[in-house]
């Protein structure tokens, strides 16, 4: 009886082991015993943050037309009885260059959205427009001046005549296709930004930039 017993116990010992063995290796496959394997954390982008990056910049030029031109500025002298009065006229020519520039003026028209299904980061950006057109002072220079006793040129004038010079490159530069070539560079600079500001993540992710619809198109 002592003996029988003593190998139900060791019977009892051994059932035990071999549950506690078989139930580190199964328990794992059964969700307990074990904690399941962590899940890499998903990656988004931060579509606030790259926005805010833009306003960063403020006014943003894209692209740019230089200009070196000649003018010429006359005024009539003062006639009698149709004839010009010697040395009551006056004129001159002058040469000056400038720069038109084109692209954005307000850029928190940006938007920027993200699928992180398809991994596409979409901006949506306005139509760019002129910036400014201004002749540099430093580089007018005038000849062949000719002043009247009577008739000086007034500040005013020349200011005048500057100011329509400006116009007419401004005119110029979008009949040469200014607003288009700004266009075209404008999306190169916004993926350049975005991919800047997704850093390491950027080759993940496909930047799309697409125009903003025109109101009440």
């Amino acid at each position: 009886m002592r003996l029988k017993g003593i190998l139900a116990t060791g019977a009892v010992v051994i059932v035990a082991a071999v549950c506690f063995v078989g139930g580190a290796n199964i328990g794992p496959m059964l969700g307990f015993g074990a904690s399941q394997q962590e899940t890499a954390p998903v990656v988004t982008v931060d579509t606030t943050l790259v926005k805010n990056s833009f306003a960063d910049i403020g006014e943003l030029a894209t692209e740019s037309y230089v200009f070196t031109q000649v003018g010429k500025y006359s005024e009539e002298g003062t006639k009698f009885f149709g004839m010009e009065v010697p040395g009551t006229s006056a004129h001159y020519l002058i040469t000056y260059s400038g720069e038109v520039k084109a692209g954005l003026t307000d850029v928190s028209q940006i938007q920027v959205q993200a699928d992180e299904g398809a991994h596409v980061v979409t901006v949506t950006v306005p139509t760019v427009e002129i910036l400014s057109s201004s002749i540099d002072p430093a580089s007018i220079e005038t000849y062949d001046q000719s002043f009247s006793i009577v008739n000086q040129i007034e500040v005013g004038e020349v200011t005048t005549f500057l100011a329509d010079r400006e116009a007419a490159a401004k005119d110029e530069a979008v009949a040469k296709g200014l607003l288009d070539k700004a266009q075209n560079r404008l999306k190169e600079v916004v993926k350049g930004q975005v991919n800047a500001v997704l850093g390491e993540r950027a080759s993940a992710y496909e930047v799309r930039v697409t125009l903003a619809e025109e109101p009440g198109a």
